[in-house]
């Protein structure tokens, strides 16, 4: 059985809920992880090959931002914006935002929810070929 990854939002919640640092820390994170596998798997479904020499990470966005889809710009601003935080929460240790920004961060991953219309557009209009680095 595949793994759900809607799972890792309901628990970015969850440990949001906590009110400590470390429960905002993880919410942050798992909200990120939350959100990459299904921009991923979306963009391998339209022929995105990971090229070596750069993160995947980078590469995905990159994807996401270049298309001349609307949506797929929307969601690569929302992915870069929760990589951005997701490190700060992981490594930093003087993340002075983590609980005021952490709401609003589980707000940008639900918009990926595969049952809302923006995270789903049509696969043909989040076509994107691989860019050569």
């Amino acid at each position: 059985m595949a793994f759900d990854w809607t799972d890792y939002l309901q628990l970015a919640r969850e440990l949001a809920k906590y009110g400590t640092d470390a429960g905002h820390r993880s919410a942050v994170s798992r909200a990120y992880y939350y959100v990459y596998p299904l921009a991923r798997s979306r963009a391998e479904c339209n022929g995105f090959v990971l090229l070596p020499g750069e993160g995947t990470h980078a590469q995905l966005w990159r994807v996401f931002k270049g298309s001349p889809d609307a949506n797929c710009q929307y969601l690569a601003t929302i992915g870069n914006r929760l990589k951005e935080k997701r490190v700060l929460a992981d490594y930093d240790a003087a993340y002075g935002r983590l609980h005021e920004d952490t709401s609003g961060l589980l707000a940008d991953a639900a918009t990926f929810d595969p049952a809302r219309e923006v995270a789903a557009p049509p696969a043909e209009s989040c076509q994107h070929a691989p860019v050569a680095l």
